[in-house]
């Protein structure tokens, strides 16, 4: 008897029958556009990867700059593929993606083909429709996240299409076969070491402004207004500006005698959130979320040009915990409006009864939520 035989009969004795090896997770998560994208997508990604160590996550870009900041220099890979959005683009978006859809889908076949991805994940945005759609013509189980309290239009079609949809609002509501999950918004763990119950004594003195991940013209615009305030009663500021403002800002800082630090770009978000007071910040998804698990007061410029009301609607949900005022840009004189908010901000009676606010941070835990949500899916498809 050859050594071959020999060897499968005692495989068979022992009832170690030859089995193929389980094929790994495979995660496929579709994002591009801004950061309030993006961001939100790599904390997916880390839960997902702190979950199931050993899972293969894959991204589907557009292309766009900033997927290659926030996504193939955190070493994950990356595959573009042809998108095109519609909203507020009228005739010519509809045409354009109409052009486009032939070659994304092809794109999109070839790589589900390559990779066998266990489940794909939509983080909002245009790029996120199609790749969830063609996973969910072929089977493959299918998982998108909304960030806003009120859903834009790529999640609108998308709760008739996905299996599940986390949610960062208990009060989302959206129509679809897709099964909700409130989780909250996922942000950096990093805010987990942020001191968020200490209220210093006396009136605050530091103020934090964002702008976002592009900057913004109105809060670097308003610092004209709100300078000699900020001098006369000694208050430092860190200003997240425009780039192409970023000198004027400072120089308006420079003019008032205010200790400010102006820069387009803030490398250590959660130092900064440890050293504020106060901050005055857009109000997109991941800023009200992280500003929210922080626990500063805060003032919310909601984007003037925003689709919708959806910043406008974010920011609302910590003003009505009390933890946070609203300034529309939008409205006159924002300047005098923003300062005036301001200075009820630094009143230490206002800042001592807001920063003691009852608050939530769901966000904390929220990626770990959606990452065990994506899990039990995938599961459940496989059982």
């Amino acid at each position: 008897m050859s050594e071959a035989a020999v060897s499968k009969e005692e495989t068979q004795e022992s009832g170690e029958a030859t089995k193929p090896s389980p094929q790994p997770l495979r995660f496929l998560i579709a994002a591009s556009g801004t950061g309030g994208h993006l961001i939100p997508a790599v904390h997916i990604a880390d839960a997902i990867k702190s979950a199931h160590p050993h899972c293969e996550i894959e991204f589907i870009g557009a292309g766009r700059p900033l997927e290659e900041t926030l996504i193939v220099a955190r070493g994950f890979k990356r595959h573009i593929v042809a998108a095109s959005g519609i909203k507020r683009r009228g005739v010519l978006g509809v045409l354009s993606f109409i052009a486009k859809l032939p070659v994304a889908t092809s794109q999109l076949l070839r790589l589900y083909r390559s990779f066998s991805p266990s489940v794909v994940i939509g983080v909002g945005g245009y790029v996120s429709v199609l790749p969830v759609v063609v996973a969910r013509l072929k089977g493959i189980p299918t998982w998108t996240h909304e960030a806003e309290l009120h859903p834009g239009l790529a999640n609108r079609v998308l709760a008739r299409v996905a299996d599940c949809m986390s949610v960062a609002f208990d009060e989302t509501r959206i129509r679809g076969r897709a099964r909700l999950q409130v989780t909250g918004h996922p942000v950096r763990q990093e805010l987990r070491a942020i001191d968020r119950v200490l209220v210093r004594e006396g009136a605050p003195k530091h103020l934090l402004i964002l702008g976002g991940s592009q900057g913004a013209r109105g809060l670097d615009s308003a610092v004209t207004e709100i300078a000699p305030m900020l001098a006369e009663r000694g208050i430092s500021v860190v200003h997240q500006a425009r780039p192409e403002e970023a000198e004027t800002v400072a120089a308006a800082y420079r003019a008032a005698k205010v200790s400010a630090h102006v820069v387009s770009f803030i490398d250590d978000m959660p130092g900064a959130y440890e050293w504020a007071d106060i901050i005055v910040s857009r109000a997109g998804a991941s800023s009200v979320a992280e500003i929210g698990c922080v626990n500063r007061p805060a003032i919310f410029v909601p984007y003037p040009y925003q689709q919708g009301t959806h910043q406008t609607d974010n920011a609302k949900s910590l003003v009505f915990r009390q933890k946070a005022l609203l300034v529309e840009e939008k409205q006159q004189d924002f300047g005098r409006r923003l300062k005036e908010a301001v200075t009820e901000l630094l009143i230490p009676a206002n800042f001592k009864r807001m920063k003691e606010a009852p608050f939530e941070p769901r966000g904390l835990d929220a990626g770990a939520r959606i990452a065990k949500g994506i899990l039990e899916l995938v599961s459940s498809k496989r059982s």
